[in-house]
């Protein structure tokens, strides 16, 4: 804006100087209004806490051979998400099982079938159960 008033119009250089900073403020002003009430607006910090994985039920989408891999479908801060899972155990579980996560090492998650948890820790709160509730 400085630019343009100086070399284009007969204004004077102080006044020139001072439109410019003026205007210069009210574009960081609108640029500043926009970041905050548009793109910031959703923004929250994260909580390590929230992206904990032991303890997380999901589905498996593909089952887990023997002392094999599949793949665990979970949902975590509102959106689906798939990691590599195997079985804690060693044994077999067909896709669509309910599993939950008992350790995560090196990006795989080590998992058993949910009611088998359930029933072990006193949860009372089988597969179906959870399948009937929702």
């Amino acid at each position: 804006m400085g630019y343009l008033l100086t070399h284009y119009s007969t204004i004077w250089f102080v006044l020139a100087l001072l439109a410019s900073a003026m205007s210069g403020l009210g574009g960081a002003a609108i640029v500043f209004w926009f970041l905050v009430k548009v793109l910031l607006r959703y923004e929250s910090p994260l909580n390590p806490a929230d992206f904990e994985m032991v303890g997380v039920v999901g589905t498996l989408a593909v089952s887990i051979r023997p002392k094999g891999t599949g793949e665990l479908i979970y949902q975590q801060q509102g959106t689906r998400r798939v990691i590599g899972a195997q079985s804690e155990d060693g044994h077999a579980i067909p896709k669509d099982s309910e599993v939950v996560v008992t350790r995560y090492e090196d990006g795989i998650a080590f998992v058993r079938l949910w009611a088998e948890f359930a029933d072990e820790h006193g949860v009372g709160i089988a597969s179906e159960d959870r399948k009937q509730k929702s």
